[in-house]
């Protein structure tokens, strides 16, 4: 895919905000901002209800930081208006809330952990025979689609936001597993787009998924990178310092002649390059996507024991 400006591939970074205070990610985004690599960070806008815990827009001090790093050319995008379940009315009023702190509805949603307010998350993210044997073992429900709930709010969804995450695959060419995001489901109506990210869960794993030898691949290959990942988990120590391994590997990764701009901007970008925008998947597709996603949390689990 030819970039931007000639730049030879495209990156950036969604952070989870689970676990996320200003104390231990700020520093992550000072460094991000100094190597002028834009990137995405999700946000609550109310406070955990649950055993999650975490920043959140309604709280002045985490406001005025979300503010800052917008101000610096930073996406704010939403990982569900909280942690917990949330019903509709809830949820409307915590989408408007985000427009009024903000300045613009939320291009991208990520459903958070165990919600009921999750839209197609748990069994309902995949086809056969994977979802056959995700719903048979797992208890879990997700209701934000589901019309008859009170949790239900897939037509806001539809209305408001542009793109909701579904994959995560352990490679550094998110390119090179899933050739035809930004996708369309027919079945899924409360969507426009799904997309899917590379696993940086956390410290560990995205220093390793963005060695040198990674970067230098990614590059020759011209793909682009949406890594998925918590910078609350161990990219920033007790005294505030960022690890060094991540740093160093931003620095390396800061020299190369990529695109880096926030996650939306990239996915539309890739969409306007499509000569059919609708770009429904077909169940061969989603099958493989499925497929690819299997294998690669199997080589994580191997290479992390998690």
């Amino acid at each position: 895919m030819k970039w931007p400006n000639n730049k030879k591939f495209a990156f950036t970074i969604i952070d989870d905000t689970d676990g996320g205070f200003v104390n231990n990610t700020k520093p992550v985004y000072d460094l991000l901002n100094q190597l002028n690599i834009k990137t995405t960070k999700t946000v609550w806008v109310y406070p955990p209800r649950d055993r999650f815990q975490g920043g959140y827009l309604l709280d002045n001090n985490y406001f005025n930081f979300i503010k800052e790093l917008q101000d610096k050319g930073f996406e704010i995008a939403l990982h569900n208006v909280g942690s917990g379940n949330f019903n509709r009315n809830e949820i409307q009023t915590g989408i408007e809330i985000f427009k009024e702190k903000i300045g613009y509805y939320p291009k991208i949603q990520i459903n958070h952990a165990s919600n009921y307010d999750n839209i197609y998350w748990g069994y309902k993210r995949f086809t056969n025979p994977i979802r056959y044997f995700y719903q048979k073992f797992t208890k879990k429900i997700y209701l934000g689609d589901d019309f008859e709930s009170s949790y239900f709010w897939g037509d806001i969804n539809k209305d408001k936001i542009k793109y909701m995450r579904n994959h995560c695959f352990y490679g550094i060419n998110t390119h090179k597993y899933d050739k035809i995001m930004p996708y369309k489901v027919k079945k899924k109506p409360y969507t426009n787009y799904f997309f899917s990210s590379s696993d940086g869960d956390t410290v560990e794993v995205f220093n390793n998924l963005i060695s040198k030898k990674n970067v230098d691949k990614l590059e020759k290959q011209g793909g682009f990178c949406i890594v998925y990942t918590h910078f609350s988990q161990g990219f920033v120590n007790k005294d505030g310092e960022v690890n060094q391994l991540f740093k160093s590997s931003l620095e390396y990764l800061s020299t190369k002649d990529g695109w880096f701009a926030p996650a939306s901007e990239i996915l539309d970008y890739i969409l306007e390059q499509r000569t059919n925008s609708i770009n429904y998947a077909s169940k061969f597709n989603l099958l493989m996507l499925d497929m690819r996603w299997l294998l690669s949390r199997l080589k994580k689990k191997l290479l992390f024991k998690r």
